[in-house]
């Protein structure tokens, strides 16, 4: 199941690109002709006689075709929103925005950018989501990616340094609490449960900032390191929004992972 989720993904959006014509071959990857079939619709193609033996081939026509179509925010004014963002561009050389948190529609969005001397340098979507990468230089990055040199902090993290912190300091509070009562006192046995009852929800520390911005932290993962893996619940973004963030940035999928702790996860090397 792993396999397949990795290459249909790949399908959508290392194949399936908007390229006039693609020729895929069923055997080749692994998939069933009917489900190649969807995909291919699914991004605006429609099959055309095979051009190659073994080979489905398909004409991108959206015209004929439409899409299935990706989120879009209200585009309608709303000064409290467009407050909001105009404090997340000032000062900034490049932002990326979710248009459901910003509740904003893309032409909005790219409007109010403008103001700040800012404009849409990448726009990625599916129907749940789309974020636009907002720069005062709209060029895409020259790649490959240079590979980082030095230590650098992976936002990620934050979810076991979080529960690692709980679990010290209030487990070094019940040990200091407890020892004049021989741990016997009510407050030492809160203070240890408290440790481990907390440990859970400072697991998922990442999911209480801002889905913009965690947008941008999973931006960050994909800075020139050969591979990159993440579990999905680090960042809680669609995934395939990460696949398409990661393209931008020169990666491609070549794996999933599940782990008991992490829960499910995906794994990308730079092209």
């Amino acid at each position: 199941m792993q396999d397949w989720y990795v290459r249909t993904v790949r399908l959508r959006f290392q194949v399936f690109t908007g390229t006039p014509y693609t020729h895929v071959s069923p055997m080749e990857w692994r998939i069933d002709p009917e489900a190649l079939r969807g995909i291919a619709r699914s991004r605006g193609y429609l099959e055309i006689a095979p051009m190659f033996q073994g080979c489905l081939s398909f004409q991108y026509a959206p015209r004929y075709v439409p899409p299935v179509p990706v989120f879009d925010g209200p585009d309608r004014p709303d000064k409290d929103r467009e407050r909001w963002l105009l404090n997340q561009l000032t000062g900034s050389d490049q932002v990326w925005i979710s248009l459901k948190h910003a509740n904003l529609s893309a032409r909005r969005v790219a409007e109010v950018a403008e103001t700040e001397g800012l404009r849409v340098a990448a726009d990625f979507g599916d129907p749940a989501d789309r974020v636009l990468l907002l720069s005062r230089d709209p060029s895409p990055p020259r790649l490959p990616l240079p590979a980082p040199t030095g230590p650098r902090f992976r936002y990620a993290w934050l979810n076991h340094i979080a529960p690692a912190t709980v679990i010290v300091l209030l487990g070094a509070a019940a040990v200091i609490t407890g020892i004049p009562s021989g741990y016997e006192a009510p407050v030492t046995n809160l203070l240890f449960l408290a440790a481990f009852a907390g440990m859970v929800p400072a697991a998922f520390t990442t999911s209480l900032f801002p889905r913009t911005t965690r947008v941008g932290w999973l931006a960050r993962e994909f800075d020139g390191s050969p591979e990159v893996g993440f579990p999905m619940r680090s960042y809680r973004i669609p995934a395939d929004l990460v696949v398409q963030i990661a393209a931008y940035h020169g990666y491609e999928l070549y794996g999933q992972s599940a782990t008991q702790a992490g829960g499910p996860g995906l794994k990308f090397r730079k092209r």
